[in-house]
């Protein structure tokens, strides 16, 4: 987490730099608009919000009814007509690419051409197509609830058109963070891709701050729970 501190403090300079020298500058994106000059900022993110309210309190719900049946929750996603594939290693092959396993946006290039060509191989019928759809990618077996839940988050994010699922964004976003150490990436991007890949940044934290309370609540109840049945079998 401490390298999406430092993410967000270079970004933050490189925008205040490129405000210095124009004066002025407006974004806007799906969902947001940012307006901003040398001596104030204004975000009117209000449908963004409210979308991300509406994504979180109706995927809680839902994983609540799988959340000790994680292999039951990926037959429901297929059930829903999307793209689910199960593959061997999946984690260290989607690494690769600077993937992860769960959801995928829509890829194009090289990285579509290794996804086409190792989901061909799975499947016995090669690939080579430099463009995919939007899908979801698992482990062949022991697939975590929380690594469903987080691949759905940015899914209904993704469908939700909420800024930071695009293709452009996301490519600079994992571009930018593949290069870890590298200081300078800044003076590559433009400012509206900096603002983009800020919309990415925040979109893949949002996910892993949802799978974080969501193990919270349900270790919190399971404790709850095995508290209820000690306490119930010293009172018998």
């Amino acid at each position: 987490m401490n390298y999406f501190n430092k993410l967000k403090e270079l970004y933050k300079n490189f925008i205040l730099n490129k405000i210095k020298k124009n004066n002025k500058f407006i974004y806007t994106n799906s969902t947001t608009k940012h307006a901003m000059t040398s001596s104030c900022t204004l975000k009117l993110s209000t449908n963004t919000e409210v979308k991300k309210a509406e994504i979180d309190a109706n995927l809680k719900k839902l994983i609540n009814k799988y959340i000790n049946r994680p292999e039951q929750l990926i037959l429901y996603i297929k059930l829903k007509g999307i793209q689910v594939y199960r593959i061997k290693n999946a984690e260290k092959l989607l690494a690769n690419i600077n993937e992860e396993e769960g959801f995928l946006t829509p890829l194009k290039g090289f990285k579509a051409c290794y996804i086409n060509f190792i989901l061909g191989l799975n499947s016995g019928k090669i690939n080579f197509n430099l463009k995919t759809r939007p899908m979801f990618i698992f482990n062949i077996n022991n697939t975590e609830i929380y690594t469903v839940a987080r691949a759905l988050y940015k899914y209904y994010g993704y469908k939700n058109n909420l800024p930071g699922y695009d293709y452009k964004s996301q490519e600079i976003f994992k571009k930018i963070y593949k290069a870890e150490k590298n200081t300078s990436y800044n003076k590559k991007y433009t400012i509206e891709e900096m603002y983009s890949c800020k919309e990415a940044i925040a979109r893949d934290l949002e996910s892993i701050n949802f799978t974080i309370q969501l193990s919270r609540e349900y270790e919190g109840a399971k404790k709850a729970l095995k508290k209820l049945k000690t306490t119930n079998k010293i009172n018998i």
